[in-house]
């Protein structure tokens, strides 16, 4: 008796993934021959850019999503991921202490599906040495007088507070160590693009 490999008579279902799935994609979303927007949506799946789309094309998708990430009628949008880092809704976990500061999706709840939040640093201190100026020690301070020394800090030494400047410490944002991919969503179920595209 000959074993039928899964899907025989089916489209190949990428495992059975739901449509609303998203993916970690490691290939470029580029414009090229065998490669693109193009050669992805006949697979199935569209990057997260937040492109609206018509729900009569799409009705899958819009079946999962409806009008959350926005639109009306019957256009609606799809989640834009392009730069962001995702994170697990809370449901409960206690792992989001800011839970309640979050911004809603256009359509959404304020602890939902695709609520945001901006960038923060946690509470934190920075620690200061405070010691007694020898004689002969370095130039324009007092023997006897107080000399502040700054501890290594996230972008390096600072100056001492008492000079009265800003104390920079970081970037341009707060993050960790990260890789870009591209975020894909699956549209439908089998292949094909709606749009004639394959």
């Amino acid at each position: 008796m000959a074993i039928r490999p899964p899907f025989a008579s089916a489209p190949v279902q990428f495992g059975g993934m739901p449509v609303g799935t998203v993916s970690a994609y490691a290939g470029p979303i580029e414009s090229g021959p065998g490669q693109g927007p193009a050669s992805l949506e006949a697979l199935g799946w569209m990057l997260c850019d937040g492109r609206a789309l018509e729900a009569a094309l799409y009705p899958e998708l819009f079946a999962v999503l409806g009008h959350l990430y926005g639109g009306a009628g019957g256009t609606f949008t799809i989640p834009d991921y392009r730069g962001a880092f995702l994170r697990g809704v809370d449901h409960g976990s206690g792992r989001d202490p800011d839970i309640s500061a979050r911004t809603p999706a256009p359509n959404g709840t304020g602890d939902g599906i695709g609520s945001t939040q901006g960038s923060a640093l946690q509470d934190h201190r920075h620690d200061y040495d405070a010691t007694t100026q020898p004689a002969g020690g370095e130039p324009g301070a007092a023997p006897g007088g107080v000399v502040v020394q700054a501890m290594q800090t996230t972008g390096g030494p600072v100056p001492p507070p008492a000079t009265g400047q800003s104390l920079g410490t970081s970037q341009h944002e707060t993050r960790p160590a990260n890789i870009a991919v591209n975020y894909i969503i699956r549209y439908t179920h089998g292949f094909g693009s709606p749009t004639g595209i394959a």
